[in-house]
């Protein structure tokens, strides 16, 4: 372990000093519910070769050095005939289709049905896979834009998500199905204002949890969830970490593993060891507010997404009905982004890389693209009364919400990254908003101003063919505050937000206003326990005794301008 690794691993054995929330014993209520096929496996994809790695600067320092494994994992369900599978890779991005072959995730998806028609499933199509990414920007691009593709690394991604796929299935045992929803949206830029954060915006802090659960001892077999948190706390363009990582995503299932084998599973038992897979959910707009500082904030996150499932899973509800479904809608959106169109076809002619960007290597032949209008797909699952949709691509909370709107299910869970990576989008109505107030890529790299629309109106259809009610919805416009950019910033998040010691930490950050007036040093931490502090950016501070607590920071600028972000923490045994 290098000294950098080991001042992150003891900064965060500090934090996990506490213990994690219980999940209480609720297998006496298993017994009446269905009973479903459940499978989970793990294949590393960590690269044999040196890779570009995708998400900031184009052309940065290949390399094939691992910090933590990339892979591909998967969590399947069955119920009699019919069988759903969730995968997820460790990359920047992955498209439905390529120019290099075979190797997108539709070619992989409909391999996958056709192993299913043999194995048990005949009426298994693509819709009953969804295979997204974790969109980690110190992962391999496997899109081009950032570095050419190395087709070997390609084919392997594609095989390998392949056989996870095919290993979950076949190591499918019964369980049932429990939900829950975790809330991590403090950690999302709503109230400062940095790259691809909009202040005074809202943001989706929804993260939804499905929980695969031995029937006879409710011991957890596995996981699958979805973070709304972008994946790029880890600069890989930065030669300070020169290696492959899976972010903050790869540190929490770890943690989450670790956690959910400690409460009451057996030690070194293979049987029970629990595999967590965790996919994105929302992720346009969706930026840490730790945004490229490194793997010890990644770490902090991961350990407030762990603290904050756990937590959730106290109050988790059982799927009572054996419903289980899939179907599929096939959208095409007009291409309206000369940039990227042209990136797409100088691939095509082995144009070269330039300052500017790298060739794309998305396929240019039907179904993928009609002359420069872009095909792809939006898939749900049901799994009893709750509703998967898939987003292709880096989708706005407002798109979400819409999609959410549309659906009349008792759930809508999306996931982000999904099937494809068309970039950024959002309601057309937002569009002016990515270049003013905010200094924002999002308009550089969206696709089409069509495809939020598209979209939510292909979840209708979708959801419709398995049976929910639906109705119309639109994007609607996600500001709040339209004079945000005229204030300071302050947010912070508390790295456990439910925790059994009376020692909490909190990583916070701040920025002024847009005419730059400078800041009055340091933050106002009000704890609420009658402390008060003035310190930096990360601050610890213990509570006398247990309780809930409004913990309060503010920031003052020159003006006189002042600006408070407000969370509550509960500290010693959960209160009743």
């Amino acid at each position: 372990m290098n000294k950098s690794r080991t001042v992150v691993a003891l900064a965060l054995a500090a934090v996990m000093a506490s213990a994690f929330i219980g999940v209480p014993n609720v297998a006496a209520q298993e017994e009446d519910l269905p009973i479903f096929q459940v499978g989970s496996a793990v294949v590393d994809i960590n690269p044999a070769a040196p890779q570009y790695l995708g998400g900031f600067e184009n052309l940065a320092h290949p390399t094939m050095a691992v910090h933590d494994p990339l892979q591909a994992r998967a969590f399947t369900v069955a119920n009699d005939d019919t069988a759903v599978a969730f995968a997820i890779v460790d990359s920047q991005g992955w498209f439905a289709g390529y120019q290099e072959g075979p190797y997108g995730i539709t070619d992989a998806r409909q391999q996958v049905a056709t192993w299913l028609n043999g194995h048990g499933y005949p009426d298994a199509t693509q819709a009953n896979v969804i295979i997204s990414s974790t969109h980690s920007h110190a992962a391999p691009t496997i899109m081009g834009i950032w570095g050419p593709v190395d087709e070997t690394y390609l084919k392997m991604v594609h095989d390998n998500a392949i056989a996870s796929i095919k290993e979950a299935f076949e190591s499918a045992r019964p369980a049932t199905l429990w939900t829950a929803n975790a809330d991590v949206g403090a950690i999302d830029g709503s109230n400062v204002m940095q790259t691809d954060i909009y202040d005074g915006w809202t943001v989706d802090g929804d993260l939804p949890i499905l929980w695969a659960r031995d029937p006879g001892n409710g011991k957890t077999i596995a996981m699958y969830a979805n973070v709304p948190i972008h994946a790029d706390i880890v600069n890989g363009a930065d030669p300070k970490y020169d290696e492959v990582s899976a972010d903050h995503i790869g540190f929490a299932r770890v943690e989450l593993e670790d956690a959910l084998d400690d409460n009451g599973q057996d030690e070194g038992n293979s049987d029970f060891d629990p595999t967590v897979v965790l996919a994105m959910g929302t992720l346009g707009r969706q930026e840490s507010i730790v945004q490229v500082d490194g793997y010890e904030h990644a770490y902090y996150v991961a350990h407030h997404v762990t603290n904050a499932v756990m937590h959730a899973l106290e109050s988790a509800a059982p799927v009572t009905s054996p419903t289980l479904g899939a179907a599929e809608q096939y959208i095409v959106v007009p291409g309206d982004n000369p940039l990227l169109l042209a990136l797409v076809m100088a691939n095509a002619v082995d144009g070269p890389c330039t300052d500017l960007a790298c060739p794309i290597d998305r396929s240019i032949e039907p179904p993928y693209l009609y002359g420069t209008a872009f095909g792809t797909w939006v898939t749900a699952f049901r799994i009893g009364d709750v509703a998967y949709v898939s987003e292709p691509g880096e989708a706005f909370p407002e798109v979400s919400a819409a999609i959410r709107d549309a659906i009349g299910a008792q759930q809508v869970r999306l996931i982000g990254m999904a099937q494809d990576q068309l970039g950024y989008y959002f309601p057309p109505e937002d569009a002016t908003f990515t270049t003013f107030p905010n200094d924002g890529d999002h308009l550089i790299y969206n696709s089409s101003l069509a495809l939020a629309d598209e979209t939510v109106q292909a979840s209708m259809l979708v959801g419709k063919a398995l049976g929910f009610d639906i109705a119309p919805a639109h994007p609607m416009i996600g500001m709040q505050d339209p004079v945000a950019w005229t204030k300071p910033g302050v947010q912070f998040f508390p790295v456990e937000r439910y925790s059994h010691s009376h020692t909490v930490r909190f990583v916070g950050v701040t920025n002024s206003a847009k005419d730059d007036a400078a800041l009055v040093p340091g933050i106002e931490w009000d704890f609420g326990d009658g402390s008060v502090e003035r310190a930096g950016g990360e601050v610890s501070h213990t509570y006398q005794t247990g309780g809930t607590y409004n913990v309060t920071a503010t920031v003052i600028d020159a003006q006189g301008r002042e600006r408070s972000w407000v969370q509550t923490v509960y500290v010693g045994e959960p209160a009743s």
